[in-house]
């Protein structure tokens, strides 16, 4: 078994990797596009919108991690009846939360932009965009059940595909959009929400084709499933909300006290960001539903051996990408955008921390939610993130810089940090000395021995020092990062290509 899920994860890495390399350089320039098609202004607007958006869906995404663990699960049993009933009770939930966020966030979303959004065009305009990107919003939600059906079973290239022609569409479509149409703003935000909602239709098309036992759709009347689920809910909810409020929190508060301007400086910062955590969790990925089935089937020393890989790979891959935006920002943001919006790099530089911090842990929550016994974690991780927010509102109205409220979300994540280990032997039976031993121990090792190449390019200049940096890197993760039955795989990988050469 465990020969076959480790082939499954390596072809799975590979499959989100291509699409990563597809999407990221795709990114970097729907962005730049952006900003050229729309102005400072407006696309600043547009973040602010699409934070709203994200908070009044905050149910939907309590729900994307239950479905995934739902299904997960009944599939790491071997039960079919059982997944089919888990997948029609959560689509049943879906469909009930998209009627739920329209009745909810038209009032709710259109007071906030009332009361608290800064504009200096049509406000008519802002309700709009608001509009139409709620509907897509809420239609994306109903394929949140199929989406997980797609991980559960590990068919990533089906939505790698699909991530990859919307990206592609959209770079198309931004770049057309700089030297054409009037009202840019709003047939911007039609496309976007049109490629909001169309994976839905793909997935659904999709699983009724390959997984036609499982999609039937079934009314289930055991009411203790929905209540296992809901109930399951209430403690992803906390960590929802508190990631999100973390994450979209920053881009309302800076709106407050600042502008628009100042948005579009943090929306630049998170494109960065979100395109180099997502090649982080691309390593991430594969391994959450091997982990989910192992404690499913009972096998905690796999479990265990999951965790730390995830756990490291996803800190070390984070690293490896952020180097360029370390060492050279001035160059990459130069080069990526005509005009640089204020604060870019500096949110950019803090974002990477934050996030850096963060991973550590990756697949610690993966485990906590397979075992189910997730109440004292999420209430004391959450209640430091969320404290992290009140922290951060506070030191704006007392007229700090805006780059303090990124110092204090990364003071609370490096607390989030040190209690984890503490709370999860609490609630579990894990080897939190092996997550020790084989995650934390040799990343910050690489991360101490790293910092000294911080300041090469005050000798070298940036973009050679990324080279020495990025050469040194590897140097320090084949030497530190992989353990001894890691490096001889490698050596004999590599002598094994060049044996097939001669």
């Amino acid at each position: 078994m465990q020969e076959n899920t480790n082939k499954s994860i390596a072809v799975n890495s590979l499959i989100l990797y291509i699409r990563l390399a597809i999407i990221s350089v795709s990114g970097l320039l729907y962005t730049r596009f952006s900003l050229q098609a729309l102005g400072i202004s407006d696309y600043g607007l547009y973040s602010v919108i699409a934070c709203i958006i994200t908070f009044i869906s905050i149910i939907n995404t309590i729900m994307v991690t239950t479905s995934n663990r739902f299904i997960a699960i009944a599939i790491g049993k071997n039960d079919q009846e059982e997944v089919c009933r888990q997948f029609n009770v959560n689509l049943v939930i879906h469909v009930l939360i998209a009627l739920l966020t329209i009745a909810v966030a038209l009032p709710l979303g259109h007071w906030y932009i009332v009361h608290h959004v800064t504009y200096d065009g049509d406000m008519h305009t802002v309700h709009t965009v608001f509009n139409v990107s709620i509907i897509a919003a809420a239609m994306s939600f109903i394929g949140v059940p199929y989406n997980g059906l797609l991980i559960a079973r590990e068919r990533f290239f089906v939505f790698c595909l699909t991530d990859v022609a919307m990206s592609l569409f959209k770079l198309f479509f931004t770049y057309l959009l700089i030297d054409h149409f009037e009202h840019k703003l709003i047939i911007y935000t039609c496309v976007m929400a049109f490629m909001t909602a169309f994976p839905t239709v793909v997935f659904f098309a999709y699983c009724r084709r390959q997984f036609a036992a499982i999609t039937r759709f079934v009314f289930v009347r055991q009411w203790r499933k929905y209540y296992d689920v809901l109930n399951f809910s209430i403690g992803i909810g906390i960590g929802a909300i508190a990631t999100i409020g973390k994450a979209q929190g920053g881009a309302l508060i800076i709106n407050m006290f600042f502008s628009t301007t100042m948005n579009a400086g943090l929306a630049v910062a998170n494109s960065v960001s979100s395109i180099l955590q997502n090649f982080a969790n691309n390593a991430q990925k594969p391994i959450s539903p091997q982990i989910v089935k192992n404690y499913a089937a009972g096998n905690l020393d796999r479990c265990t051996s999951l965790v730390c890989l995830a756990s490291k790979a996803t800190y070390l891959s984070m690293f490896f990408v952020s180097i360029p935006f370390i060492l050279a920002p001035e160059v990459i943001f130069g080069l990526w955008l005509k005009e640089v919006p204020p604060y870019a790099i500096t949110f950019t530089h803090l974002l990477i921390v934050d996030i850096l911090i963060f991973s550590i842990n990756a697949g610690v929550n993966d485990f906590v939610f397979a075992t189910g016994k997730i109440k004292l974690y999420q209430i004391i991780v959450n209640t430091l993130l969320v404290s992290s927010i009140v922290v951060g509102y506070l030191a704006m109205r007392r007229g700090m810089p805006p780059e303090y409220l990124f110092y204090v979300y990364i003071a609370f994540s490096f607390m989030v940090f040190l209690v984890r280990p503490f709370i999860i032997v609490r609630i579990t039976k894990f080897d939190v000395w092996a997550l020790v031993r084989c995650s934390y121990v040799p990343v910050l090792l690489i991360t101490l021995l790293f910092l000294p190449t911080l300041y090469l390019k005050q000798i070298i200049g940036q973009m050679l020092s990324v080279v020495v940096a990025y050469a040194y890197f590897v140097i320090l993760l084949y030497t530190i990062g992989l353990r001894k039955n890691e490096r001889h795989y490698v050596n004999s990988l590599v002598r094994n290509k060049l044996l097939r050469k001669h």
